[in-house]
């Protein structure tokens, strides 16, 4: 499966690394005064929403450019993917937000379940990250995955 190439269905990357990305999308392309994107292509991925019907999820969905926004709403503003098994990046531009949670395991093979686990998990992020503007803030890196600054070898 990491050998596979399925664009739409098997990203292999570690949640920092997906929430960089992301975070990079949500501050105009930058992160701690390095550009990784620029500005043009920032401002083509936010793309314009609109809700079509989707004939896998069977609900109406905005995709644009392989990210989609949620389809009810403004309870979740932003864009990013939800994968199955609830694996996710997601960015909100206005806010300046943005976030990743992937799992080394499929938890659960339906997708309104994915979809409800994240709603919740996203609602408590943009409760801390308000806070965190309020009051400042301290990076704490004990915690997660180990990470490296460097490149390493990646799969396949």
């Amino acid at each position: 499966m990491l050998d596979a190439e399925i664009p739409a269905a098997n990203g292999v990357v570690t949640a920092r690394a997906l929430a960089k990305m992301y975070g990079a999308i949500a501050n105009g392309g930058e992160i701690d005064g390095t550009r990784f994107l620029s500005r043009e292509l920032v401002a083509g991925l936010t793309g314009e929403r609109r809700l079509r019907p989707d004939r896998n999820l069977f609900v109406p969905m905005a995709f644009h450019l392989g990210y989609h926004s949620f389809p009810i709403g403004n309870l979740m503003p932003g864009f990013g993917h939800i994968g199955m098994g609830g694996s996710v990046g997601w960015t909100d531009p206005a806010t300046g937000v943005a976030f990743a949670l992937v799992h080394n395991r499929l938890l659960t093979p339906l997708v309104a379940t994915d979809h409800a686990g994240f709603v919740a998990v996203y609602a408590l992020i943009r409760q801390a990250a308000e806070k965190a503007r309020k009051h400042g803030y301290q990076p704490v890196t004990g915690f997660g995955a180990p990470y490296s600054p460097e490149p390493g070898a990646v799969a396949g």
